[in-house]
């Protein structure tokens, strides 16, 4: 009996000295962010604190229900120079933080402020001009169909946009009728203004189109998977650019949906044929801003 009663009281003294020890305590770091939106196709949020030489997972989330709480070693929060918060493809099981950093914000003190100019930089230069057209096919009844960016009679590109980090890309699209409701229609993916996108499904390609992104909605087959079942007349639209993170578990180089990013908006208000551009308006309070505190 002495023997055991000897073993538990070793038991307990080294019990004691593990929850005395710093090296276990853990502390809260708390975010409170507004403009977000749920992910969709399994995509998950990830929030990250880095101390400059290693960057640390708090945890993933998919509701946009704020402030959230997540708990982490007090040495790694109280080191923390920095919170970051991630866009992550849901069937990643990778420990490593992906390229598609969203929002991010050094700490002062114990709070830290954070957006997407860190990562994004500034888009109060930004701006948008397109004209309506429908290039790709031999028929001049239908040039209300088709959008594309850049100027006809100068023959340059219609957008002026930040160049992208990696893990992100641009991405056009308008929201026409559709059988059920409205529908969001890419025009395709782009990184470089001065090219054409990288998609054209709902293009007949009989003929080529500008070399600037952009898209013909005049693709009867392809419009009707989409549940639109006229070709649509693109004038009183809306017409806008996201930011979208470049894994959206698609197959395809266009994305099922906008992301919340979506710098540049605007309206059609000018005809196919018309000497005027349309113009779009910069949109930066679409994008998402919170607050993180620790203790």
């Amino acid at each position: 009996m002495k023997k055991i009663n000897l073993l538990l009281l070793a038991v307990l003294a080294i019990f004691a000295s593990c929850s005395g020890d710093d090296t276990v305590a853990r502390s809260t770091v708390t975010i409170d962010i507004s403009g977000l939106e749920r992910l969709e196709n399994g995509a998950e949020y990830q929030a990250w604190i880095s101390n400059g030489a290693e960057v640390i997972s708090l945890g993933r989330f998919t509701d946009v229900n704020f402030p959230k709480s997540f708990e982490a070693l007090t040495g790694d929060v109280e080191g923390a120079t920095q919170f970051l918060l991630s866009v992550e493809p849901g069937n990643d099981s990778s420990a490593e933080i992906s390229q598609s950093i969203l929002l991010s914000g050094d700490f002062v003190g114990n709070a830290a402020t954070v957006d997407v100019s860190q990562n994004f930089g500034s888009y109060t230069s930004a701006s948008g001009q397109f004209v309506l057209q429908t290039p790709t096919d031999n028929v001049s009844t239908n040039e209300n169909s088709g959008l594309y960016w850049y100027v006809p009679a100068t023959g340059q590109p219609g957008l002026k946009l930040p160049t992208l980090p990696a893990g992100w890309k641009y991405e056009g699209w308008v929201t026409v009728p559709g059988v059920s409701g409205d529908v969001d229609l890419s025009t395709g993916r782009f990184t470089n203004v001065n090219n054409a996108d990288e998609s054209d499904p709902f293009s007949l390609n009989i003929n080529p189109a500008p070399d600037f992104p952009g898209e013909d909605f005049i693709n009867e087959n392809v419009l009707s998977a989409y549940g639109v079942n006229t070709l649509p007349n693109l004038v009183g639209k809306q017409v806008f650019i996201t930011i979208q993170p470049i894994f959206d578990n698609t197959s395809s180089s266009s994305s099922i949906s906008p992301f919340v990013l979506r710098p540049l908006v605007g309206t059609v208000t000018q005809e196919a044929g018309s000497s005027v551009t349309n113009t779009m308006q910069i949109n930066t309070a679409s994008f998402p801003v919170g607050r993180v505190t620790r203790d």
